[in-house]
C-alpha cells in the first residue's frame, strides 16, 4: 500500500513537470502568426567584419501585407528610414534574400531571435560595387 502511494505521488508530481518543457523553437505564446513576435521597433548594434566602427540605429519590422510569412523591415542595414527590405519568416530567425533596397544598395543575410527581446544578426551589404560583411545585435 506504502509503495502504491509512493508511485501515484510520484506520478503526480512528475507529470506536471513533463508538460510544462517546451520545445527550444518556442519562443512566447503561440498566437497563431510566427511573424508577432518579430513585430515592433528593433534597436541595431552594428560591426563591420573589416572595419572597426560600430554603427547603432532602429529598425522598424512590420507584416508585409502581400505576403503572410514575410515582414517588412525598414531601414535594414541603415538604408535609410524610406527604404524597407523583405524577410521571410521560419520559426525563430528572418531571412533576408539578397535585393535591392535603393539604387545599387543590396543587401541579404538573416537573423535568429534568442530572447523575445533580442537578435543576433549577420548579413552583407553591396554598396557601389562594394561588399562587406555584418554582425549586429537587435533588442527590443
Amino acid at each position: 500500500m506504502k509503495s502504491t502511494f509512493r508511485l501515484l505521488l510520484s506520478l503526480v508530481l512528475l507529470v506536471p513537470m513533463l508538460n510544462s518543457c517546451l520545445p527550444d523553437d518556442e519562443l512566447g505564446p503561440d498566437t497563431g502568426d510566427p511573424r508577432d513576435k518579430f513585430l515592433g521597433t528593433w534597436q541595431f548594434n552594428e560591426s563591420p567584419a573589416v572595419r572597426s566602427v560600430a554603427t547603432s540605429y532602429t529598425v522598424t519590422i512590420s507584416y508585409d501585407p502581400s505576403n503572410s510569412s514575410q515582414v517588412l523591415l525598414r531601414n535594414f542595414a541603415n538604408a535609410g528610414g524610406m527604404h524597407s527590405a523583405y524577410g521571410i519568416v521560419t520559426s525563430n530567425s528572418i531571412s533576408v534574400p539578397s535585393q535591392e533596397m535603393a539604387s545599387g544598395f543590396v543587401v541579404s543575410g538573416s537573423g535568429n531571435m534568442s530572447t523575445l527581446t533580442s537578435m543576433s544578426w549577420d548579413y552583407s551589404i553591396t554598396a557601389g560595387g562594394d561588399l562587406e560583411y555584418y554582425s549586429a545585435s537587435a533588442t527590443k
